[in-house]
């Protein structure tokens, strides 16, 4: 158990399994014929997020742990502005990859109880149908 109500390295593990883990199981990922092609948006931290959440980091560990599925391929964003060239070949994104981390946080001095939730939507960039929307929420209590 944490003995520390701050976000952390295992906050950050739950969040990244959780979200890649439903993403696979998502009919659009799962049952696609061929590997769709997915860039990384932007992850938003929430006004009410008051310490230091590195959303880059959050966002490289889900790319890593998706590209090691081999299901889907990824566009680098950062890049080309979504766009990748392959021999003649421009390859276009067909989904992006966004969301927010929000934090609420509680202290009554005998008790310090923080709550995050990372929420991340894939939307087809056709369609701008979102596709896929997850949440995880982590909530940490300590008691002093």
């Amino acid at each position: 158990r944490d003995t520390d109500a701050n976000y952390g390295a295992e906050d950050l593990h739950i969040f990244v399994q959780k979200m890649v883990s439903a993403m696979l199981q998502t009919p659009i990922i799962a049952t696609a014929s061929q590997k769709p092609y997915v860039a990384l948006g932007n992850i938003g931290v929430g006004i009410g997020v008051d310490e230091h959440i590195d959303t880059k980091l959050i966002k490289n560990s889900i790319r890593t742990n998706l590209i090691k599925s081999t299901r889907v391929k990824f566009i680098d964003s950062e890049y080309i502005s979504g766009l990748e060239k392959k021999g003649d070949k421009f390859i276009k994104k067909d989904y992006e990859l966004t969301g927010d981390i929000h934090s609420i946080k509680k202290d009554t001095g005998n008790t310090v109880d923080n709550f995050y939730a990372l929420t991340l939507k894939l939307t087809d960039v056709k369609t701008s149908v979102i596709v896929w929307s997850e949440e995880k929420e982590i909530r940490k209590i300590v008691n002093r």
